[in-house]
């Protein structure tokens, strides 16, 4: 048995010394290795440098612990679509999970494939459409905001534009999830304790520090107290709370309505929270397949925290390159005047082939999250497109022992040169109509990008976003005229999960996005 035992730990270790081998950079500091500079920026850059000095797979140490990463397609789309080896590691899911609770987003294995089975049917294109005219009624309610404060300005109105994207959003979920205005549009100031939390949990520091960072890293510093950990708790206990009242009254109405269970015939348009409820009571389900309340409630908690944010960033980004190129704003904005309804369906939305273009580029160049974590829960052998030397040894598999983390690049990915060409950094929304076929070997499940994932864990709502997004592109662009307040070079990106805009000479004040707003008038 000692024996055995110490056969095993001989094999870790030498199967760790072959990953070591890897071609890679020194570590800039013996006991934290990278762990600062990955901590206080968007290591896109980091990673994209190393590619170009050691190639497509490299290794680098956080801490103590040597992390995989390559921009290999092909052994990116084999992590991303085994998750029965590659998962989140459980640092990142107890760091997430202050925030989302466990949701889907979260979950492994049988519980992740459990959940995503009630969840999915929530998201479906048909049901999506649904939406479109919730899309409209909020985006026209902004619309008419905007309105009024160029007309309080004198026909030039200075507006935060990621704040006003935040706060439509966040109503547009709160309606889609409970058909529940959140009231995250009012302007006057009124106490809101629901919409307060879900601000406050969707907003993060600007600023990292060190004790954050070890907090994460080291799961034993979250048993002692920290503030910020306390707020998030007590905002999540009262969205908890509100979404189990409604989560209760709507089985209870169900179940009236039904009796046992429900078959296709008794389904009805609803909110997501219906549509999960109703999947969850589904007849065909065993009693094992079905979610808790609790469950439901951290679904529930994850839609309107990642779902709302995510979206509320893409569009903000979306409406600063739209103000900071004037000639792509002109273009989109002919072109949406091609339809005249006032609120187009989304078929009519989905013929618009350049407003479909400025959004592939910008989700491209602006994924929420810029890279993503995965860790292998055993050791296994990693497929690779491009063969790496290793000791004058050509390898077309390399050794991944278990607990090895492995960095996914959403952000490098999206703008890889080799995949997308020499502007592959560079806005550009023409490109959609003749892409390189060499983006196709991107694995992710929507226009070529990793932005909304890709495997079984590929995000459920992308289609809510993007949908949301062109309804909302749709009603301001056709009403205003969009320009930058400050100059373009002062608009940078936020050091945190979530990469939202600030202003440069300004970060303390946190995320904004200030534009100057003037009403469009169209000629003949």
């Amino acid at each position: 048995m000692v024996w055995r035992l110490l056969g095993r730990s001989v094999l870790a270790a030498a199967l760790v010394d072959l990953l070591r081998q890897l071609p890679g950079p020194r570590s800039p500091s013996l006991l934290f290795g990278y762990a600062w500079q990955f901590w206080t920026t968007d290591p896109t850059e980091l990673h994209e440098k190393w590619v170009k000095c050691f190639g497509q797979t490299i290794q680098y140490r956080i801490f103590s612990n040597v992390h995989l990463f390559t921009m290999d397609p092909k052994a990116l789309g084999y992590i991303l679509t085994h998750d029965d080896i590659y998962q989140k590691p459980p640092q990142v899911r107890s760091f997430v999970a202050q925030m989302l609770g466990n949701g889907t987003v979260l979950t492994e294995g049988d519980e992740h494939r459990k959940r995503r089975r009630v969840v999915s049917p929530a998201f479906g294109p048909m049901q999506i459409r649904e939406f479109a005219s919730l899309f409209q009624e909020q985006a026209s309610q902004l619309r008419d905001i905007l309105a009024l404060e160029v007309t309080r300005h004198n026909g030039v109105a200075s507006v935060d534009f990621y704040d006003w994207m935040q706060r439509m959003t966040l109503e547009i979920i709160g309606s889609a999830a409970f058909s529940h205005s959140i009231g995250a549009l009012d302007t006057e100031e009124k106490q809101n304790e629901l919409c307060d939390a879900f601000r406050l949990v969707s907003q993060e520091v600007t600023r990292m520090s060190v004790y954050p960072m070890l907090r994460f890293f080291f799961p034993i510093l979250r048993m002692l107290p920290e503030e910020q950990c306390r707020r998030f708790a007590n905002a999540r206990d009262v969205m908890g709370q509100f979404a189990k009242q409604i989560i209760e009254e709507k089985k209870q109405e169900l179940a009236l309505k039904s009796g046992h269970g429900l078959d296709k015939s008794h389904r009805k348009r609803g909110n997501l929270l219906t549509r999960m409820v109703e999947a969850n009571l589904e007849v065909t389900l065993r009693d094992v397949e079905r979610l808790s309340t609790e469950n439901i409630i951290d679904e529930i908690a994850t839609i309107l925290l990642a779902g709302h944010e995510s979206t509320a960033i893409t569009l903000s980004w979306f409406m600063f390159r739209v103000a900071s190129h004037q000639n792509v704003q002109e273009k989109l904005r002919e072109e949406l005047f091609s339809i005249s309804a006032e609120e187009p369906t989304v078929e009519q939305l989905s013929g618009l082939k350049y407003l479909d273009n400025v959004v592939r580029e910008v989700v491209r160049l602006h994924p929420a999250t810029p890279s993503s974590v995965r860790m292998a829960i055993k050791d296994d052998t990693l497929p690779l497109g491009v063969p790496i030397g290793v000791n004058g040894v050509t390898r077309e598999r390399i050794w991944v022992p278990k607990g090895t983390p492995i960095v996914i690049p959403i952000l490098g990915m999206n703008r890889d040169i080799a995949l997308w060409g020499d502007d592959a950094h560079k806005f550009r929304p023409e490109r959609w109509d003749a892409l390189p076929e060499t983006v196709s070997a991107i694995p992710g499940v929507w226009a070529n990008t990793l932005t909304f994932g890709g495997g079984p864990h590929g995000c459920l709502g992308y289609r809510f976003s993007v949908n949301q997004i062109k309804v909302v592109a749709f009603t301001l662009l056709r009403s205003f005229e969009l320009e930058l307040a400050v100059p373009e070079t002062d608009i940078g990106k936020s050091s945190t999960t979530f990469v939202r805009p600030i202003q440069i000479r300004d970060p303390e004040r946190g995320p904004q996005l200030p534009m100057l707003v003037r009403t469009y008038t169209r000629h003949e």
